[in-house]
């Protein structure tokens, strides 16, 4: 599990790391709103970090970390989906390029995710 874990967190980081030098690279192009949409993604990253801290503190064997961790990574992204709508319904085109950038991170993640645990 521990390689696992290793892994993931690798990817995590190497994603974090690759969208906050395109976001660094944005703003010194003056697009500092792109540069902060991708800043908006970068997070997921750590969050994602930190969700499988937490099911992995909840878990006794793998087959209930999987479940904790997956069941977090639905609840957490599901504001994030409501704030999509909301920014679709308003045509808030700043709003719904951050929360599709930030579904974005999340579909990415559970793609890692699922691949590490198939």
């Amino acid at each position: 599990m521990k390689e696992l874990k290793n892994e993931f967190f690798a990817f995590l980081e190497n994603a974090r790391q690759n969208a906050l030098e395109e976001a660094e690279i944005l703003t010194k192009d003056d697009r500092k709103d792109e540069g902060n949409i991708l800043k908006a993604k970068a997070n997921i990253y750590d969050i994602f970090k930190a969700i499988w801290n937490a099911a992995d503190g909840m878990a006794d064997d793998k087959e209930s970390f999987c479940e904790a961790f997956r069941k977090k990574a639905e609840m957490i992204p599901s504001a994030w989906v409501t704030s999509l709508e909301k920014a679709k319904e308003h045509n808030d085109t700043h709003k719904i390029l951050i929360e599709e950038a930030k579904l974005s991170a999340v579909s990415e993640i559970k793609d890692k995710f699922n691949s590490l645990f198939a």
